[in-house]
């Protein structure tokens, strides 16, 4: 199966980056505990998936969870990432690597997470319905899986 080329969004994350502030850190803090219905992440463990610029895994370290892993399969994402990883003093508890969510190797090692993450991702792995599936799979009992699909209508 020839692999479909795919739009790299990473390059327009390191774009957004340059425009990152206190108001668009605490704006993301607020989108995760207002659809969580949480004060803060404290004891949570949270797993971005597509991480993008990596700003809510950065969010969740801010609202203190006590573990993040996030990943992204395009390495200029990644990047990103571990640019607010660095910017965050390089946390031991905030991983961040470069794979995939159709990889089940990769998530296999991953482990559960009270928190999966996987805003506006999944539709973008060309088989979507695995990726839910592989994510849903790496969500804790009584966790959350916060996803967000779209389409063009």
């Amino acid at each position: 199966m020839e692999e479909r080329k795919r739009f790299s969004f990473g390059k327009n994350w390191q774009r957004f980056l340059n425009s990152l502030n206190e108001d668009r850190s605490k704006s993301a803090e607020l989108s995760l505990t207002d659809f969580l219905r949480l004060d803060d992440l404290q004891d949570k463990t949270f797993l971005d998936v597509g991480c993008g610029s990596g700003l809510f895994s950065y969010a969740a370290f801010r609202l203190g969870a006590r573990k993040m892993v996030s990943f992204d399969l395009n390495p200029f994402s990644v990047a990103c990432c571990r640019y607010l990883h660095d910017q965050a003093n390089s946390p031991d508890h905030w991983e961040v690597h470069e794979g995939s969510i159709l990889d089940g190797i990769f998530c296999s090692k991953l482990g559960r997470f009270d928190i999966v993450y996987a805003w506006g991702v999944l539709h973008h792995t060309g088989d979507m319905w695995r990726a839910m599936k592989n994510a849903a799979e790496l969500v804790n009992d009584g966790g959350y899986y916060n996803i967000a699909i779209y389409r063009d209508c």
